[in-house]
């Protein structure tokens, strides 16, 4: 799939839903040892570590290249580590995630606390399940990519803080009770592709789910 130019999101800053994540998860987050307020906020809120648009066909080719630089620059350690929660590959051609744990250890201060990640416009048939170390992910987009199976999104269910999910643009989209899968398998999800979740697609996920709980397997029946 051809990278689509001109996103408004791929020079930007967070999102405004993604920056009240951000916000949220200042009284969330796990303190797993004491630390200077003013630290802690400038590796929550740092700028996005952007590799979007740098013609990637692996996340090994990112360690190689500078990030680029948006309107706030990239803050680094005296060790050369970034203070960032979020990455952003977007627009490149990846189709896999290997590598991605060197990558977030080599650039970021405090890895574990990665808690956005911006994987739009890739080549991804599959959710990736080197996704799930990330423990303290919020927000994934993974819109404009060639996911084409509604049970890859179970992968994800172990993520108890993801939020926010997107997978429009994706094969996915296009089958019988896409939304109400994604909602009953990810209850946790308060927004999917960039709609809130309401009651109601909460109750309508829940009988889905519930009739596919009970649903008989049918029988096949062989000649003798």
């Amino acid at each position: 799939m051809e990278p689509r130019k001109g996103s408004g999101d791929s020079a930007r800053g967070l999102s405004a839903f993604d920056q009240s994540i951000a916000e949220s998860s200042v009284s969330t987050a796990p303190q797993t040892r004491s630390v200077n307020t003013r630290k802690y906020d400038s590796i929550l809120f740092g700028p996005v570590v952007d590799y979007s648009f740098r013609g990637l066909d692996s996340i090994h080719d990112a360690l190689k290249l500078t990030p680029r630089t948006g309107v706030k620059p990239n803050v680094f350690t005296e060790d050369r580590k970034m203070k960032s929660c979020s990455l952003r590959l977007s627009h490149n051609r990846l189709s896999d995630l290997s590598g991605l744990k060197q990558l977030i250890d080599t650039l970021l201060v405090e890895p574990r606390r990665l808690f956005w990640i911006d994987l739009s416009f890739n080549n991804f048939d599959i959710i990736d399940p080197v996704l799930i170390m990330c423990i303290h992910l919020q927000v994934l987009n993974l819109h404009g990519n060639q996911v084409a199976k509604l049970y890859e999104v179970d992968k994800l269910a172990v993520l108890a803080q993801l939020r926010s999910l997107t997978l429009h643009g994706n094969p996915v989209e296009l089958l019988k009770g896409y939304r109400s899968y994604i909602v009953g398998q990810i209850p946790q999800l308060k927004s999917l592709d960039y709609s809130t979740i309401t009651k109601q697609d909460r109750s309508t996920a829940a009988v889905m789910k519930s009739f596919t709980r009970h649903k008989r397997p049918v029988r096949r029946r062989y000649k003798e």
